[in-house]
């Protein structure tokens, strides 16, 4: 078990936002990554038995730089299942961005295939990837109401 969890290559999650790069105080931005997917390894066998590890995509836990937010799935450009409001500029972060990331948490789990195999799976706990950091400039839009 232990050889087929450590041959799993989780991919690392890639971020996206809309708008890209830059949003605004007050304004819904649509948040999804890359790498949301359900992982296997290539089964590993002798003696009677073919072993495979199995990692499927739980939530993404995202880091907005003002706070935390758990979304369910990968999330999409449309923003529907995944989004985040910012309260605040980014005015006062080091080069005037947000440093954003993403952490994809997966289920690990094996099964073992074949005569010999007892038990024939089980649950190998849970592992996360974060994703590097990606500036997120957050503006404040000016109103001038006339009063």
């Amino acid at each position: 078990m232990a050889a087929a969890k450590s041959s799993a290559e989780l991919p690392a999650p890639i971020v996206h936002t809309a708008p890209d790069g830059k949003t605004y105080v007050r304004i819904r931005t649509s948040l999804w990554v890359d790498g949301f997917r359900v992982v296997k390894t290539d089964p590993i066998g002798g003696g009677g038995q073919s072993i495979q590890a199995t990692a499927d995509p739980v939530s993404v836990t995202w880091n907005m730089g003002e706070s935390r937010k758990r979304c369910e799935d990968a999330g999409s450009k449309s923003g529907e299942t995944c989004n985040y409001t910012y309260k605040r500029s980014s005015t006062g972060q080091p080069s005037g961005a947000y440093q954003i990331t993403a952490t994809i948490t997966w289920n690990l789990t094996w099964s073992c295939d074949g005569p010999a195999c007892a038990p024939t799976g089980g649950d190998l706990g849970a592992e996360t990837v974060t994703s590097q950091p990606t500036p997120l400039v957050v503006s404040e839009i000016q109103t001038n109401t006339g009063q």
